[in-house]
Parts: C-alpha cells; sequence; structure tokens
C-alpha cells in the first residue's frame, strides 16, 4: 500500500545503509513512489554521492560496521549543507533520542514496516531547513 501522496517525485534521496537487502528494498520501495535514488554502503560512498548530487533527503543507518555512523551524520550534514533533512535508520533503543540530539530530523526504527517508510520519507522529503537549523518549513504539496 502506498501513501496516498506520491506529489514528491522527482525528489532525490539518498539512502546510506551497509545491508545490502535493506538498502535494496528501500531503493526498490522508493523508486516505485517516483522518487530518484542514490545509494551509499558506507560513509566514504554517502560523502562520493553528495559530493556528485545533493540529495532532498538522507536515510542514514548509524549501526555500520568499522565506521561511527554519527560521525557520518556530521560529514554529511557538512557535504550536503545544513537545509538537507536527515532521517536515521537503526535498531538501537536509545537511537532516537541520539539521532534527534545528533540534529538528525527524524528516526525510523528498525525493521520497519513499508507504510512507515513511505510516510517517513514523504514527510521528511517535503522539510527544507533553515540554514542555521533554527527552523523548519514544509513545502506546500503539489
Amino acid at each position: 500500500m502506498s501513501v496516498p501522496n506520491k506529489g514528491q517525485s522527482g525528489k532525490r534521496i539518498l539512502v546510506v545503509d551497509d545491508d545490502d537487502a535493506i538498502r535494496n528494498f528501500v531503493c526498490e520501495a522508493l523508486s516505485e513512489e517516483g522518487y530518484q535514488l542514490q545509494q551509499a554502503a558506507n560513509g566514504a560512498d554517502a560523502l562520493r554521492e553528495v559530493s556528485h548530487a545533493a540529495p532532498d533527503l538522507i536515510l542514514l543507518d548509524v549501526r555500520m560496521p568499522g565506521v561511527d555512523g554519527w560521525q557520518v551524520l556530521d560529514e554529511l550534514r557538512s557535504a550536503a549543507g545544513p537545509q538537507t533533512p536527515v532521517v536515521v535508520m537503526t535498531a538501537s533503543y536509545t537511537g532516537q533520542d541520539r539521532a534527534l540530539q545528533s540534529g538528525a530530523q527524524g528516526y525510523l526504527a528498525k525493521p520497519f514496516e513499508l507504510n512507515d517508510l513511505l510516510e517517513c520519507v514523504d514527510l521528511h522529503s517535503r522539510i527544507h531547513l533553515e540554514a542555521d537549523l533554527g527552523e523548519a518549513r514544509v513545502a506546500p504539496e503539489a
């Protein structure tokens, strides 16, 4: 079942997750909704993707082997610009609090349902942050 509003089609989403199955599932689901996808299996790949084309939203797994996902969050925020919303995806029990304290705009608990993913992406892809991250505004629906 998909989210009723497909007005976000064309928005660019960067999906960063070391788990190929999860990354492919997320990308396939969002592609079917009309989003343009960028993929990365680790922080270095994510930074390369951001340097090629700035996304409208970053979905970031913070529990990847050999890398501190919270540091990647800071680096992506710098590379993509402070106006790019970030949603942290993690199975960590304390992940939600830490995500919001680290400057992420949202949190998606793993495992998640397809509807939860679509609703989260629809909401957060419409957010445009001010340069100082102090205020966010939601873009009007098309």
